[in-house]
């Protein structure tokens, strides 16, 4: 009968050892951020708001800083009356007015939103204004170019300037003949 006092002492310390790991493992989502709750911008662009206008995934696609910056992204208008948006990189401007209710994306041809100058090269941030009504926010805005290839559709190409013609390995323009036929058909 020694031995049953050991075993009862045992058990308890095993059994508080493990009541105390799981309280330790436990604990854990106390004292650390969840990253499930953390909002956060899921693509390229940015996400904010300024008065009733969500905007999300805001982003300006040009080849370089002087080129033209078409905005991607879209914007919703949470108000029951129509708004007018504003959005200001440098000293030029862009507007568009979204619906009550409704939402604008700047990828459709029929909202194609641009300003002259993007602002910076692509890679970098360019300030950009937006104000709808009386209210306005500056937001940092990512510029890309065609390094992503799903913007590069969004780019103005430059145009050719003249025809090339095929040349050979010693520099002379190449001919070429025409395919024959062959025998039977």
């Amino acid at each position: 009968m020694k031995f049953a006092p050991t075993n009862r002492v045992h058990r308890a310390l095993a059994s508080g050892a493990g009541a105390l790991a799981l309280l330790a493992t436990a604990g854990c989502s106390a004292v650390n951020e969840q990253a499930t709750t953390r909002q956060y911008s899921a693509s390229d662009g940015i996400v904010t708001s300024v008065g009733p206008v969500d905007v999300r995934n805001l982003l300006i696609v040009a080849n370089d800083a002087e080129s033209s910056g078409r905005f991607l992204g879209t914007v919703v208008n949470t108000s029951d009356s129509p708004v007018q948006l504003t959005l200001g990189v440098a000293s030029d401007s862009a507007s568009v007015t979204i619906p009550a209710d409704g939402q604008i994306k700047f990828e459709d041809e029929s909202h194609t939103t641009e300003v002259d100058a993007a602002g910076t090269d692509p890679g970098a941030l360019v300030p950009v204004t937006l104000r709808v009504n009386s209210e306005s926010s500056e937001v940092q805005v990512p510029v890309l170019d065609a390094a992503l290839a799903e913007y590069g559709a969004y780019l103005e190409s430059p145009q050719p300037t003249g025809t090339a013609s095929p040349t050979s390995p010693a520099g002379e323009p190449t001919t070429t003949a025409p395919a024959e036929e062959a025998p039977g058909h």
